[in-house]
């Protein structure tokens, strides 16, 4: 896919922290490289999947730094609440808060994990 083709405002949502840049980081890079703002929306920190060894908001952390390799600015890295494994129910605040990102960033492109 050529990159300049997705505008200047490109809007990835993520599930889950980590889908994102697992995805596509390295169009993510090339993207604001070539002048592309990146909004990255993980809908979830996965808090209740963490070893109980580990931080609770060590995703979170990992994100941003993740995130601010590939040249995301902090303020464009959001992390939302909604539980891992509790998506279904949650499906209409979700719903909202979908139309809320539309409504706020305009983006050009949004990018998310295939179905397949």
């Amino acid at each position: 896919m050529n990159e300049n083709a997705l505008g200047k405002t490109i809007l990835v949502m993520a599930p889950h922290t980590d889908d994102g840049e697992s995805g596509c980081g390295g169009l993510i890079a090339k993207c604001i490289e070539r002048g592309s703002r990146i909004i990255y929306v993980a809908f979830s920190a996965a808090e209740q999947s963490v070893l109980p060894n580990l931080p609770k908001d060590i995703l979170r952390t990992e994100v941003k730094a993740a995130t601010k390799i590939l040249g995301i600015k902090s303020e464009d890295c959001i992390v939302l609440d909604f539980e891992v494994r509790k998506f279904p129910e949650k499906r209409q605040q979700i719903l909202d808060r979908l139309i809320k990102l539309r409504d706020e960033f305009l983006p050009d492109t949004v990018l998310l994990p295939s179905v397949n």
